[in-house]
């Protein structure tokens, strides 16, 4: 009873924590997007030139949709980092857990900001703006991300249809953040945030990688 206790504990810290997390980013990044408000960072007109896609008055709004997206990646770096540890490391699964869920939270944000504060719920726009690469694997990743937030909190990890799916939601996740940031990022800044993450989730590859040496080297 007492390990059970321990265990509800645990999670509802790691909930809080998740939750802080997710509010920190956010306050942030609106603040950021409120004091750059009047600054010409992000074209209005969408990749390639064309007619102007998103109106001056809509300038904040873009700005929240970029910055959300960054804070969501970063969030998402570690997270990626961590998860070939979490099997043998509860630290690393919590870790993992709190900034997977943590990511997804301000990714929601992300996309209700894009899709409805910014183009307006019309999906025609959505599915035709070249600022969106690939729309539709967009959304299939979101409900699949969140299919796999929710398995991280109410089922065991070590199932192995729960690992593969997670791998594979994980290894989407990161062709997506690094082709949008690192390859196809408007400004210098997304760019450098991009070849970070994959950065972070290399060195963690790199450090599951030799303990698994060191563990095999004990056998």
């Amino acid at each position: 009873m007492t390990l059970w206790n321990e265990a509800r504990a645990e999670r509802r810290t790691d909930l809080m924590t998740t939750a802080l997390l997710a509010a920190l980013a956010l306050a942030l990044v609106f603040g950021a997007a409120a004091w750059t408000r009047d600054w010409p960072l992000f074209s209005l007109s969408p990749p390639g030139g064309g007619a102007a896609d998103v109106s001056l008055a809509q300038r904040e709004d873009l700005h929240r949709t970029f910055f959300t997206i960054w804070a969501s990646l970063l969030l998402a770096a570690p997270a990626l980092a961590v998860l070939p540890l979490a099997g043998s490391s509860a630290l690393a699964a919590r870790l993992w857990r709190i900034t997977w869920t943590a990511s997804l939270l301000v990714f929601a944000v992300h996309f209700w900001w894009a899709v409805v504060e910014l183009f307006g719920n019309d999906w025609s726009r959505v599915l035709n703006t070249p600022r969106v690469s690939a729309p539709r694997l967009d959304t299939v990743f979101a409900v699949w991300w969140c299919v796999d937030v929710a398995l991280a909190w109410t089922v065991r990890p070590d199932r192995l249809w729960v690992r593969l799916q997670r791998a594979g939601v994980h290894l989407l996740a990161f062709v997506l953040f690094f082709m949008g940031a690192a390859r196809e990022g408007e400004l210098p800044v997304s760019r450098a945030l991009g070849w970070g993450f994959v950065a972070v989730v290399a060195a963690g590859l790199i450090a599951w990688g030799l303990g698994f040496r060191r563990r095999a080297a004990v056998r």
